[in-house]
């Protein structure tokens, strides 16, 4: 059996982003802390950092290994809440793009999904008080990224500050604390990775 070009070139384009994404992590990850903060500078570490995560925010899978980056900032000496706060606040305005997305997306839906968002909108407007903690939580621990929450939660016409203020909360958390084990700990983990 042939596969159709288009196939072809949509899993190319699948293992050549895996491959970049693996390998600029390996790059970040081996790079020395002094050397990243040196070649990007103090004063604009900040912004940089932003900008990194707007665009996490963005891509349903991070083409951006921003935690790495993160974790680097810190270590070089930045200040990890700081570096926390700016990350999550980049975070919330692509996971914001992403709400906003999914909210327009129901009008070209296929009806079989739209029955089955239906249940979860259901069980959102039914159990309120439970999607605040689930959004604090998951936030919090969850290194995967948020667009699936955000695009679901927009196509089931969720409010958006029951679920933005939660998830940014947690993603604030989460992000202080990659700061804090790159102050803490990027040697170690820098050492690990270039055995």
């Amino acid at each position: 059996m042939k596969l159709p070009i288009t196939n072809i070139k949509k899993k190319a384009f699948v293992l050549i982003a895996v491959c970049l994404f693996i390998g600029l992590s390996l790059l970040l990850a081996s790079t020395s802390s002094d050397e990243l903060l040196l070649a990007v500078g103090a004063e604009n570490a900040y912004f940089i950092m932003f900008v990194l995560a707007v665009v996490g925010g963005l891509t349903t899978f991070t083409g951006v290994p921003y935690h790495f980056i993160l974790m680097s900032f810190a270590a070089g000496g930045l200040n990890p809440v700081l570096l926390g706060v700016t990350t999550a606040g980049g975070v919330m305005i692509g996971d914001s793009a992403s709400y906003f997305l999914g909210k327009q997306g129901e009008q070209v839906l296929p009806t079989r999904f739209k029955t089955a968002l239906e249940s979860v909108g259901y069980y959102l407007h039914k159990y309120p008080r439970a999607v605040t903690p689930f959004l604090l939580v998951y936030g919090t621990i969850s290194p995967f990224s948020n667009d699936f929450i955000m695009i679901s939660t927009g196509l089931v016409q969720y409010s958006y500050w029951r679920v933005i203020i939660p998830l940014s909360i947690g993603n604030t958390f989460y992000n202080i604390g990659l700061a804090l084990i790159g102050y803490y700990a990027f040697d170690s983990f820098q050492a690990f990775f270039s055995l």
